[in-house]
């Protein structure tokens, strides 16, 4: 199936929200427990706490069939902060599809380094983007810890 790219607008918060929802709640179930997933994306979706979520950010939607499939952000100091793939569609080269568009948009933008704390799903990904762990961080959220990594990416030419 063709994956399709455009902009994230605001009016896809909803739509963010849900497939952030389930990518942490069924896309993480092998590395994180229910208990770390609620902590870190609630017990329900919660688009309203999206709102203004994407307006000082760039990002890039991919869809399938005219639906969200993955979305990542990007801010303009190189900083990726949301990255997320359906659990229908991990594995299926939209998160590598949508990466790509970011790091071209970031180099537009004049980004000479990346950075995000990536969970212990998204880790091996960046791995094999040519990311580098920096740092293991821990976060802590409704006193459940979750750990992540600092992970970096010099952007060359």
């Amino acid at each position: 199936m063709p994956i399709n790219l455009r902009d994230l607008t605001p009016q896809d918060t909803d739509a963010a929200a849900l497939l952030f929802f389930a990518a942490v709640h069924q896309g993480t179930a092998d590395v994180y427990s229910a208990e770390q997933r609620i902590a870190w994306a609630g017990k329900a979706p919660a688009p309203a706490t999206w709102r203004g979520r994407f307006d000082t950010v760039s990002g890039i939607v991919a869809e399938i069939d005219n639906r969200m499939a993955g979305f990542m952000t990007l801010d303009r100091e190189g900083l990726i902060d949301l990255a997320f793939v359906h659990p229908d569609h991990m594995g299926t080269g939209v998160g590598r599809t949508v990466y790509f568009a970011i790091e071209d948009r970031a180099r537009t933008f004049g980004a000479r380094r990346l950075r995000t704390f990536a969970s212990e799903k998204a880790k091996p990904f960046f791995t094999r983007m040519g990311w580098t762990v920096e740092a293991p961080n821990i976060v802590t959220k409704g006193g459940i810890t979750l750990q992540n990594y600092k992970m970096f990416k010099t952007l060359s030419g």
